[in-house]
């Protein structure tokens, strides 16, 4: 058993970042039950994708949004958009992913497994329908300033 080290401010990244025994407990108290099977990767900077709701007939409704990626494993992601949205659990989304040719995928259909909002970002987590055969490379963010989704040609498809 590896022993956890305290909990250290201002950390160079997440890796350095555990939590002590009674820190942990209180994350599996906050958490719940954790129910992951896949081992989960943490995302520091990459490219945002593009995600749309799909209405019972799996047509897409509104307009796309920009979400970063936070973690990532071969069954789902962990995901945040600015502002406030309400996700329901089992709710279908499709995700844009061609920022990331890593999924060898441009679309991705997903389920959403559960969500948190606060005042200014909602963060939620999604399962893929198939399982990938491996965890994608994903691109570097090289852009400062985030454009619609939505003025792009892809969003018309």
């Amino acid at each position: 058993m590896v022993e956890p080290r305290e909990f250290r401010q201002g950390a160079a990244d997440e890796s350095d970042v555990l939590l002590t025994e009674n820190g942990a407990a209180q994350a599996r108290e906050w958490l719940g039950h954790e129910k992951r099977r896949l081992q989960r990767f943490p995302v520091q900077v990459s490219r945002p994708i593009a995600l749309r709701e799909l209405d019972v007939e799996q047509g897409l409704v509104g307009r796309w949004l920009l979400v970063d990626i936070l973690d990532i494993s071969k069954g789902g992601m962990c995901l945040m958009v600015s502002g406030v949205h309400h996700f329901l659990a089992d709710q279908h989304l499709m995700l844009d992913v061609r920022s990331h040719p890593g999924f060898g995928v441009l679309r991705l259909e997903v389920t959403v497994r559960w969500s948190r909002r606060s005042a200014s970002f909602t963060t939620f987590g999604v399962s893929f329908l198939q399982p990938l055969p491996a965890v994608p490379l994903l691109e570097l963010e090289r852009r400062s300033e985030r454009r619609d989704p939505n003025d792009q040609p892809w969003a018309q498809e």
